[in-house]
């Protein structure tokens, strides 16, 4: 098993003001363990276990490799509670500290050597060259016409309903260009794609996994179905813009077709 130290966590605040209620401890990483029982190393597709404690609003798990962010990737816990989070390595992910994120504040590790992805260990397979991925990974359904492209509204998107808290992933690879709020769109997230292209994923349950300047590949984690902003239920916003990009003089284009050729290829 991997024992690693941790190298740093931000001080939380212990108790509230009196009356109050106590603000969330901040999390202590104590070790870390590859579930297939390697020491000081673990491969993509494989689940980790992050031990230590106050780890139970633990919302993401982000994989530093080397200096910079060009080659960061987040993951979704699998499970979160007090002394244990989960996480399957992402595609992709290079060696390096590995962070931990919650209401209560930041832990980092030290390195952890992230090796080839193991035989039969699908969650971790990159994409073939060109694939993409179907945005919502669940059941969904388009709506109706008010919820297509177009219309006496201005719709510039196609509206994808799905439960809340069903996972949401990129649909090709690209740089974030916007991770952020707004009140109409609430939480959103725009890609901009090497072709000049993008695509916007709006109205998120909470914000998104990635943020500005992250590289993701098609199939990464970027968040969850939700109703913030301006949403009535539960569904994905979708945007997809001709180059050069969004708000860079491209324009918003009808994505049901793209949405569809996606949704007809997915496992």
């Amino acid at each position: 098993m991997s024992i690693l130290p941790l190298v740093s966590a931000p001080e939380g605040v212990a108790a509230s003001a009196a009356g109050g209620a106590a603000a969330p401890s901040a999390p202590v990483v104590a070790a870390v363990t590859c579930a297939d029982g390697r020491s000081g190393e673990c491969s993509r597709g494989v689940e980790l276990h992050i031990a230590g404690s106050a780890l139970q609003t633990i919302t993401r798990v982000r994989f530093l490799g080397a200096a910079g962010r060009r080659d960061d990737r987040v993951a979704t816990p699998r499970q979160t509670r007090d002394g244990l989070v989960a996480v399957v390595i992402p595609r992709r992910s290079k060696s390096g500290p590995i962070e931990v994120r919650g209401e209560g504040g930041i832990a980092r590790t030290q390195p952890i050597r992230i090796t080839a992805t193991a035989a039969g260990a699908g969650a971790g397979e990159p994409l073939g060259p060109g694939e993409r991925a179907f945005p919502i990974v669940g059941r969904h359904d388009y709506g109706t016409e008010i919820n297509r492209f177009g219309g006496g509204r201005g719709h510039q998107g196609q509206d994808v309903f799905a439960a809340c808290g069903t996972k949401l992933v990129a649909a090709e690879p690209g740089r974030v260009l916007m991770s952020t709020f707004q009140a109409r769109a609430g939480n959103y997230l725009v890609l901009q794609h090497a072709d000049g292209r993008a695509t916007a994923y709006m109205h998120m349950r909470s914000a998104p996994l990635v943020e500005k300047g992250d590289r993701v590949e098609a199939g990464d984690p970027i968040g969850e179905v939700g109703d913030t902003g301006r949403a009535s239920g539960c569904h994905l916003h979708f945007e997809l813009w001709t180059a050069p990009g969004w708000y860079r003089g491209g324009r918003p284009i009808d994505p049901l077709p793209f949405l569809r050729e996606l949704d007809s290829k997915a496992p």
